[in-house]
């Protein structure tokens, strides 16, 4: 996820290189189209505000006085995400912070270069004007029709839609515009011939044999090495799949991009990521960081066992990977450099604790796989602390023995005075943990609810420590609303795609085919999926395609729901740091400033170790289920 590193602090790189590795360059606007693009991300700012202010009212006044002051936030809920999800994924789009895979495209001579940016951006035209054109029957179709309980036209739910699909479009063909002329023409000359073999295939003789999945597979591999943003790399390979098929008519694809912007569970995600950079902007990582450096610091290789430790209560505090992995890495890095930790060493561990803080709550992957399965999101949140508990001991033991082996030297104690002050400055940065799990397993609110508290609670400790002024929160809301963007818009794509599927049986068949393999490989099976998934997309489509799929088989094998999930959840947070495509890998080497063959090496052995910590997790349901049964909470 993004991360608020500034110029200042961190890396010679932008926000969005610090989070995504290497993205497009923003794309230039006239000036009329500025102001739009500013009163857009205006619109969005203030929408995530007010909600944010509107859920914790309401919660605030449920708790304590037993009755809300308003019914039917899901409404408002459900009108912010699609806004969001359309609205902001455009912006976003803009700004270049859509995940695309760009090695590739990066490695080609410049022509060629050139013209499958181009490409990509047909592409991205042809998906967005499909959705556009196709929400406006829905449009038509909600006209009059209101909401149950405040009464707000249901056109309200699909207008931002249509105005979203017109901002990609605008964007895109600005885009190509600065594309040169030769590479922009020929693109569009081989998408369109693209299209018209794809609609000339329709009902064709081979899509009843396995040429079907072979033209789905190679529509999503080639896209995806092309350069075409994940977001519509899975929506274009649902269109593929509904026009050859011509299994539901267009209108319906429209219908599941705007079902795929979620719910009020969903809502958490926002809010959780404006808590993540608001809990980055107060300094919180460094008190954190202070306070475990004077208890173990002077141990052998004792400021990697910080490290570790740091990325466990980091990870309870945000809930976005990158976000932690600043927090806490920005000031591990001046500290380690000082200590004489070798870079890549630094880089490989960081990216490796990330992976293992990924099934702590308030983890952004815990939430989005709660709200696509039926497996609470509460039990869930519990589940998550041992397993990644293990993982962290599992790295810690492999630190310890790297330190010996290698002669690494210890550090001075810190005197006991340093340790009491740090950790009295830690104290209330260390209790944001105790404060979420505790109102969710306490009954104070939903996840969603809680996280309102979160951000409430961050805007606090900033203020208590100086580090966030008025003015700060207008860029803090717009980051959080351009991360929001991608990551719904990219969830709406993933929606139509594994709802394109399975009108064929795709995801039956796959299921059925992971099933064949038995009770004792099953979960083996899912961590190799989800590791090589969470490689290749590096993104929570990963959770979504696969978190429904396989449930069904892990419950008719009697595995427990919540082994389940938190197992698949650590195999994706692991498949993200794999090399060389793990993008996780390339936000902990753009911290610690080293390349990442340097650190892959190091990097080895962590990953090692994790795999066959997460293979005991598989093992043992009783690390995953022992603190949701302690405290009375099924999955």
């Amino acid at each position: 996820m993004n991360t608020t590193l500034t110029r200042e602090e961190g890396p010679d790189f932008a926000l969005e290189e610090a989070a995504f590795g290497p993205t497009v360059a923003p794309i230039a606007l006239p000036r009329w189209l500025e102001m739009l693009d500013g009163l857009v991300l205006a619109l969005l700012n203030i929408a995530l505000a007010f909600e944010v202010v509107l859920v914790f009212a309401n919660t605030l006044a449920r708790t304590m006085f037993g009755t809300p002051i308003l019914l039917g936030i899901e409404e408002t809920s459900q009108l912010l995400l699609i806004v969001v999800a359309f609205l902001g994924g455009a912006i976003a789009y803009r700004r270049g912070d859509f995940m695309s895979i760009k090695i590739v495209v990066d490695n080609m001579p410049e022509k060629v270069k050139n013209f499958l940016t181009a490409a990509s951006e047909w592409i991205t035209i042809v998906n967005a004007l499909v959705i556009g054109v196709f929400s406006i029957p829905l449009i038509q179709m909600n006209a009059g029709a209101k909401t149950t309980m405040l009464g707000l036209d249901m056109i309200w739910l699909t207008v931002p839609m249509t105005l979203g699909a017109a901002l990609f479009v605008i964007f895109a063909l600005i885009a190509l515009w600065r594309v040169p002329r030769s590479a922009s023409i020929s693109a569009a000359v081989v998408v369109a011939a693209l299209l018209a073999a794809i609609l000339l295939s329709k009902d064709a003789a081979w899509i009843d044999t396995s040429w079907y999945y072979i033209y789905l597979l190679a529509l999503f591999v080639g896209l995806l090495v092309i350069g075409v943003p994940i977001g519509f790399v899975l929506a274009s390979v649902g269109l593929g799949a509904i026009v050859v098929t011509d299994a539901a008519p267009m209108a319906a694809v429209a219908m599941n991009a705007q079902r795929g912007a979620g719910g009020f569970i969903f809502l958490a995600l926002p809010f959780f990521i404006l808590a993540g950079f608001i809990m980055d902007r107060a300094g919180i990582g460094a008190k954190i960081v202070d306070f475990l450096a004077s208890l173990m610091g002077h141990l052998r290789g004792g400021m990697l066992q910080v490290m570790i430790v740091g990325m466990y209560i980091s990870s309870g505090i945000s809930g976005s990977k990158a976000a932690d992995m600043a927090t806490i890495g920005i000031p591990m890095n001046r500290l380690l450099n000082k200590r004489g930790y070798s870079k890549p060493e630094c880089a490989a561990l960081l990216a490796a604790s990330a992976a293992m803080g990924e099934a702590i709550p308030p983890s952004i992957a815990v939430l989005v796989l709660g709200s696509v399965t039926s497996v609470s999101t509460g039990a869930l949140f519990l589940a998550g602390f041992l397993p990644a508990a293990t993982l962290a001991a599992s790295l810690m033991l492999l630190v310890y023995v790297r330190a010996r082996i290698s002669g690494w030297e210890r550090s001075e104690r810190a005197p006991l005075s340093i340790v009491r002050s740090s950790g009295k400055a830690a104290i209330l940065p260390l209790l944001m943990p105790v404060v979420l799990v505790g109102g969710i397993v306490g009954g104070v609110g939903t996840p969603t609810e809680v996280s309102t508290f979160a951000v409430v609670y961050g805007i606090v400790l900033g203020i208590l420590y100086r580090k966030i002024k008025l003015r700060d929160m207008w860029s803090v809301l717009s980051e959080s609303s351009i991360l929001s963007g991608m990551i719904f818009f990219t969830l709406a794509g993933s929606t139509v795609f594994s709802w394109a599927l399975s009108l064929e049986g795709v995801p039956q068949a796959i299921a059925d085919a992971v099933g064949d393999l038995g009770p004792s490989l099953f979960l083996p099976t899912v961590i190799v999926l989800t590791i090589l998934m969470g490689a290749l997309l590096e993104s929570l489509v990963t959770i979504v395609i696969l978190g429904p799929l396989l449930l069904p088989v892990a419950l008719h094998f009697g595995i427990d729901p919540l082994q389940y999930g938190i197992v698949m959840v650590e195999a994706f947070g692991i498949g993200g740091i794999l090399p060389p495509i793990g993008i996780a890998l390339y936000v902990s080497c753009t911290i610690c400033r080293t390349q990442v063959e340097k650190a892959m090496r190091p990097l080895t052995w962590y990953l090692v170790v994790m795999c066959v910590a997460l293979l005991l997790v598989a093992s043992v349901p009783w690390i995953t289920t022992a603190l949701p049964t302690a405290f009375n909470m099924k999955g």
